[in-house]
């Protein structure tokens, strides 16, 4: 008879497994937690109010959010169901379950102190002696955004749309006035039609007006802030994400950008080191994409 390790998954524990034993004590989810408890949340706890229902604690959902995010995890809902499935985020969230709505709406109305943290962070491993500033390497790479190529609105789109609406409108006002004002239902339904697409009609002018603020012949419906960019492949709609780091591989300085090149970036990010770090970079590295800029 073979010889195999007991196996039951309905088997229960005499005690709880300790979270550390199981996953390891240089697991990363405990180095999120613990840099996370040395930084200042006031920002994020000042947006909160005493009244109504508890919500849950910011460096809950920071701590989880950063984890999602060193782990490529971007969608809420997916972050939701890591919650429920992975033990190192059930560890990081304190056995609270955050839905996804609270995820994502934690995300939405903290972007800027997200951001912030990046500078507690820089000044925390500043701290500990790393980002050292003798040399500082600058890239750039496109991010694409969560939105569809296919879904952008372009002058030529909307003024199509607008002609189309307003043959619509008079196909249904020639066919209300064919019908017998007695009918009632039918009446109210042809209304209905008109006031919707009237509705429609109404929206193109102030479409137009933010294609033509934003400066570019194509526009994203879903993400107004993304621009299509090239590279290698072509075009993708999305952001120009810019980075420096240090001769000790520590992310000193970072920008995301609508730029489509590099020419005018540099100066930012040499800025953006000096501010962050206290200091400015003995020695810079960038690839020709910077080459072009102005001094």
């Amino acid at each position: 008879m073979p010889n195999f390790y007991e196996y039951n998954p309905e088997q229960g524990y005499l005690l709880p497994p300790n979270v550390r034993e199981v996953l390891g004590r240089e697991h990363l989810c405990f180095f999120v937690h613990e840099a996370v408890e040395k930084l200042d949340l006031k920002e994020f706890e000042s947006r909160y109010s005493e009244e109504g229902h508890p919500a849950y604690h910011p460096a809950l959902l920071l701590k989880v959010w950063l984890y999602a995010y060193m782990l490529g995890v971007t969608s809420s809902r997916r972050l939701e169901q890591r919650i429920r499935e992975d033990l190192a985020f059930r560890y990081l969230a304190g056995g609270g379950q955050p839905d996804y709505w609270a995820l994502n709406e934690f995300r939405k109305r903290q972007g800027r102190a997200i951001n912030d943290v990046f500078t507690q962070v820089v000044e925390l491993a500043r701290g500990l002696g790393m980002g050292k500033l003798g040399q500082v390497a600058i890239d750039s790479t496109r991010i694409a955004a969560n939105a569809a190529a296919d879904s952008a609105e372009t002058m030529e789109k909307l003024r199509g749309e607008r002609a189309k609406i307003r043959r619509r409108i008079r196909r249904w006002q020639r066919q209300c006035e064919r019908q017998d004002p007695n009918e009632g239902a039918g009446m109210e339904v042809s209304r209905q039609a008109l006031d919707r697409l009237s509705q429609r009609l109404g929206q193109i002018p102030a479409r137009i007006q933010r294609l033509k603020k934003a400066g570019v012949k194509k526009l994203s419906r879903t993400d107004a802030d993304s621009r299509f960019l090239r590279e290698r492949q072509g075009f993708v709609l999305g952001y120009t994400a810019t980075v420096a780091v240090s001769e000790d591989h520590l992310i000193v300085a970072q920008q995301v950008s609508q730029a489509s090149n590099d020419n005018g970036l540099l100066l930012p990010m040499l800025e953006a080191v000096e501010r962050e770090c206290g200091q400015g970079p003995g020695q810079v590295l960038a690839d020709s994409g910077f080459s072009r800029m102005r001094i």
